[in-house]
């Protein structure tokens, strides 16, 4: 019975697709347990290749993430193309190409099935260039809620990382708090606070991934209530306290992402005009630096949600 469920599915996904990727054709067919059925194909097919070059699995335990917007699994599934598509450039000589952009007005599933297709079609060619013959299994729609989608996604994303030549780096992480801290500098600016960017906390010792992992958590969790503040549809986590000691940058630049995706929906909710105060890049970026930067992000978070 399975196997004849995977049989028919295979025969209908080209339909399915191709009518995700015709904006004005059949959007009302397209749902969650659609996009989440392709984004576990993907999922299949990057584990394949995995496989194939011999790196690790990522088992790192899951965001504690609830209550998953439209939004914030398409900007998820952004960071996924942009990934793969770095990975077929590596492997697959593949051309670089911009993630699909962000449809105007309310995202619906049938927008993120369109990238998430398009992030099947990179893998894709992975598996073509490392002359990969096995076939990915197939996943007929089964049902999920967008968070379940989302922490598809997500993984994927963190074993993405593992396969890059040119994983992201401190570097990528400090530019990400970055712009998320020039976000948040515009949203006090439109709330009528002059003091829009605080001082970062004085040097208290070196710093790990891990740490700067756990402001992030902190940051995403005072940005959920921002959030339902606001009305914008950005990403609820609960707080964790335990953060196992092998977080790698990758994961901490996942949560980065999210974190900028946020800040702009809050910005744009509000109609907030941009802000680029002066903030120095260190020559060299560690964690440490990243730290600070982190801790400024948090302490403007703060300032915002007293503020509403």
């Amino acid at each position: 019975m399975k196997q004849e469920r995977q049989r028919i599915f295979r025969l209908a996904l080209p339909l399915c697709l191709g009518l995700a990727m015709c904006p004005n054709a059949g959007a009302q067919e397209i749902d969650n347990p659609d996009v989440f059925a392709v984004a576990a194909m993907v999922a299949e097919e990057v584990e394949l290749v995995r496989e194939f070059m011999g790196r690790p699995f990522d088992d790192s335990p899951r965001l504690p993430a609830s209550d998953v917007s439209q939004h914030v699994v398409y900007f998820q599934a952004q960071s996924l193309f942009r990934k793969l598509n770095q990975l077929a450039q590596e492997q697959a000589g593949a051309e670089r190409v911009s993630a699909p952009p962000v449809p105007e007005g309310d995202l619906t599933p049938a927008d993120t099935i369109v990238v998430v297709t398009e992030a099947l079609t990179q893998v894709r060619s992975v598996k073509r260039a490392l002359d990969i013959e096995r076939e990915a299994d197939v996943f007929p729609p089964t049902g999920s809620s967008a968070t379940g989608t989302f922490m598809t996604l997500l993984d994927i994303n963190r074993q993405v990382n593992l396969l890059l030549a040119d994983p992201p780096r401190p570097m990528d992480v400090f530019g990400q708090v970055t712009l998320s801290s020039f976000f948040a500098a515009g949203v006090l600016s439109h709330l009528g606070e002059t003091d829009i960017l605080p001082p970062a906390p004085p040097f208290d010792g070196y710093k790990r991934p891990a740490d700067v992992y756990g402001v992030l958590l902190r940051c995403a969790e005072i940005l959920g209530r921002i959030g339902d503040e606001t009305g914008a549809p950005t990403l609820h986590i609960s707080p964790r306290r335990n953060i196992p000691d092998d977080i790698e940058p990758g994961h901490v630049y996942d949560i980065s992402t999210i974190l900028v995706g946020g800040l702009a929906l809050v910005s744009s909710m509000l109609e907030a005009e941009d802000v680029f105060p002066t903030l120095e890049t260190p020559e060299k970026v560690f964690p440490t630096q990243v730290y600070a930067r982190a801790n400024v992000l948090l302490q403007q978070l703060e300032q915002i949600e007293q503020l509403l």
